[in-house]
């Protein structure tokens, strides 16, 4: 193979500068790095974890003795069954804001500037980002479960046990890409932080969560429709009452979401790259 010549200052030919060797294992490194930003801060996982031990204290002390069994999709069952989804779903928001406030403290700290002075690509730090954030919810997510199975007793068919962890896998995707969209349109982080606060509650309690839809006021009822909880709710629900059959048109609903946010984050991030 001949190298491609140029010509020099005095007419003659010389070699063409070889282009910058792509770096290697940079996906890796942003994975890491991005692992450590989010399990480090002591503070976030705990505030992560704390509302979801907190609800299921409640329903396991007081709720479910309370409210006994629900009337759902014309099937009577226990409260736990059905509220057990909006409890998982708290715990994606809480986590999700965890990794929204990563983006912030690269901000804060200057650490973008210090990401893009090494050799990495833009594509290696958007896709580290996304997956490191999404497995730590999709696990936070699966440590909920896990806690509910001791406090409550639930006897799904293992099918349907199939169809709840694809459509929390499901979900994590969908919330993250939410939260971490969200965070790229601000750029001051008490307005986030107060937005996200209210935010959160305000999602979970406009939805079919802790309460059946016909139950809820026509204006809540006619709203839960634009409200993404409500799709992550009913896909873990119907999957783990009905199965796969019931779950997948929610999933895909909550693919969609996921796809679009994740496209418009990859852009915004690289947009920010561009300006630093």
């Amino acid at each position: 193979m001949t190298a491609d010549l140029a010509p020099g200052p005095s007419g003659e030919t010389a070699p063409a500068p070889a282009p910058p060797p792509r770096p290697r294992g940079d996906v890796a490194a942003t994975m890491y790095r991005e692992y450590l930003l989010l399990t480090r801060n002591r503070t976030n996982l705990l505030l992560a974890i704390t509302p979801s031990a907190v609800y299921l204290l409640l329903f396991a002390t007081s709720l479910s003795r309370l409210v006994g069994d629900v009337r759902y999709e014309g099937r009577v069952i226990s409260y736990p069954e059905f509220a057990v989804p909006a409890l998982l779903l708290s715990s994606m928001l809480a986590a999700a804001t965890t990794a929204g406030t990563s983006l912030f403290q690269e901000r804060l700290g200057r650490m973008d500037v210090e990401l893009w002075s090494y050799p990495l690509r833009r594509g290696s730090y958007v896709a580290g980002k996304l997956l490191v954030s999404t497995l730590l919810i999709l696990l936070q997510s699966l440590a909920a479960l896990g806690v509910s199975l001791l406090v409550f007793t639930f006897r799904w068919p293992p099918s349907h046990w199939v169809s709840v962890l694809c459509g929390i896998a499901v979900a994590s995707m969908a919330f993250n890409g939410l939260y971490l969209l969200l965070a790229t349109l601000f750029k001051d982080f008490q307005r986030f932080s107060v937005t996200i606060n209210v935010l959160a509650p305000t999602l979970l309690f406009a939805s079919p969560s802790f309460y059946p839809a016909a139950q809820m006021a026509p204006l809540l009822r006619w709203l839960s429709w634009a409200n993404p909880v409500t799709y992550g709710i009913r896909c873990i629900r119907d999957g783990a009452l009905f199965g796969f059959g019931a779950a997948w048109p929610w999933m895909l609903i909550l693919l969609g979401i996921a796809a679009v946010a994740w496209v418009l984050i990859g852009r915004s991030l690289m947009a920010r790259a561009r300006e630093i």
